[in-house]
């Protein structure tokens, strides 16, 4: 689980330093390179920069951790760079990291069976009518919980932590006008801000050991809107909570983040999601992390590279965990 949360400040042009590694459009390119080559740190900026490369190298190196092999490791070697690992790179070094990190992963051992609670034949499924009767839905694991309904959207509950939360789960969606190196936020515009209640249960899940709500919907009513699907899920056997987020990236120059309300810092976990930030305005506490960065600028020396796959088109999975045990 990654609990680090910090800050990613966008730094003015001016202070940028030069990268020449920019220039090389491959992996291929940057290994053929001559000796002596310096590159330049990354920004503090880039901490969100290509988020799809950043869950991509988490789920390979955390493979790696648990049931890494001598060849995955080896396929991995050379690509802990600064800029490689900040995504500040053009489109075919992006691809070919891509690459690298699903063959590290295959190369890997195999993975473990998960138990899927949901198997038992006993499991109660509630979809359609019978499940919109309910106003309120409740998602139990062995610490930490969650209800869910139209009035107080995500409601966390963790006694242990002596937390009670309603609406603790927000998004919002800002234009980006930035490069790889930061957000840069378009001027006299806020945030466009979603709340998670607005989202539908489709299907609720219950067995002896385990609860699942499946939530779908849009974050916005217009056409800039996002496809979403949230899955909540506890088990007994677990004292967190499992978020799972499905995105339907369309839209270019923008950066979309999720808010986790007046929770506080060390119960939450992600599975690689980059940019997180802790924020006080007032009274009002909350953390958020960057789920989409749509951004098809790059900076080499002084002059600006088309990335057209830093725009995240697509699909996009974020996994998190709400508790105690964070």
């Amino acid at each position: 689980m990654n609990r680090e949360l910090s800050a990613a400040p966008s730094e003015p042009a001016s202070a940028l330093p030069a990268s020449p590694e920019r220039a090389a459009a491959n992996l291929a390119l940057r290994r053929a390179a001559p000796a002596g080559l310096t590159f330049a740190p990354p920004c503090a900026g880039s901490a969100d920069a290509r988020v799809d490369l950043k869950l991509a190298a988490w789920q390979a190196r955390h493979a790696l951790s648990t049931r890494g092999t001598a060849a995955a490791r080896q396929r991995l070697e050379g690509l802990d760079a600064p800029d490689l690992v900040a995504g500040t790179v053009q489109d075919g070094t992006a691809r070919g990291l891509l690459v690298a990190y699903e063959e590290a992963r295959t190369l890997c051992g195999p993975r473990p069976p998960e138990d899927d609670p949901f198997s038992d034949p006993l499991t109660r499924v509630l979809e359609g009518k019978p499940l919109r009767k309910q106003r309120e839905h409740l998602i139990e694991s062995g610490g930490a919980r969650v209800r869910f309904a139209r009035k107080s959207g995500v409601h966390l509950i963790d006694r242990v932590a002596d937390v009670n939360i309603e609406h603790c789960i927000g998004f919002e969606d800002q234009t980006d006008v930035g490069t790889l190196d930061g957000f840069v936020a378009k001027e006299g515009e806020r945030p466009r801000l979603f709340s998670a209640a607005f989202l539908q249960p489709v299907q609720m899940l219950h067995c002896a050991t385990a609860d699942r709500l499946v939530l779908r919907g849009r974050l916005g009513r217009t056409p800039h809107g996002y496809p979403c699907e949230m899955v909540i899920e506890g088990r007994k056997s677990e004292p967190t909570v499992r978020v799972c987020l499905r995105l339907d990236n369309r839209h270019p120059d923008h950066r979309l983040r999720i808010r986790f309300l007046s929770v506080p810092q060390k119960l939450i976990a992600s599975e690689g999601t980059p940019g997180f930030e802790e924020i006080a305005v007032g009274h009002r506490h909350f953390v958020v992390a960057t789920l989409v960065r749509a951004c098809g600028k790059l900076r080499v020396d002084t002059q600006m590279v088309a990335v057209p796959s830093a725009q995240v088109p697509g699909r996009i999975e974020h996994h998190f965990r709400l508790g105690t045990s964070c």
